[in-house]
């Protein structure tokens, strides 16, 4: 298993909770779609320590310069914890919507950027090698 396979099967674990959260954002209660966000932050935010520590380390050299200011991974957890911590039924819900579109840019330009760069810069075995640190950290057997 290779890094950027793993972190795309992540993506595609993602997609459908963002599904469901976006199908309930007009209909649910507010304490329903704070139950949801919870377990998306859950998942997003261990995500998103795995590419910050393990494969962005490696394609440092290979990405443009980042501009100063929050990450993406920042925008995306100050926007889960203002619904989480939200009281406002509309504004909740427009932050999230908000939030929720801003993930879903943001897991596409990872997709067809960041993996990419992954693919072409990182030889096979280094990927693999990351892939097994992934592994480890998820705690899935490969072997």
């Amino acid at each position: 298993m290779n890094i950027v396979h793993a972190l795309l099967g992540e993506h595609g674990a993602i997609y459908p909770m963002l599904d469901r959260i976006e199908a309930g954002l007009n209909s649910g209660s507010i304490e329903e779609l704070k139950l949801d966000v919870r377990m998306l932050q859950s998942t997003l935010v261990s995500h998103a320590e795995l590419e910050e520590t393990v494969l962005r380390p490696a394609i440092v050299p290979f990405l443009p310069p980042s501009a100063a200011g929050p990450t993406d991974h920042d925008i995306i957890r100050e926007g889960l914890d203002r619904v989480v911590t939200g009281c406002d039924d509309r504004e909740v819900r427009k932050i999230l919507a908000e939030t929720l579109a801003f993930t879903r840019k943001h897991l596409r330009k990872e997709e067809t950027q960041l993996f990419r760069i992954a693919t072409r810069e990182l030889s096979e075995e280094t990927r693999k090698t990351l892939g097994r640190v992934w592994a480890t950290r998820r705690g899935v057997t490969l072997e």
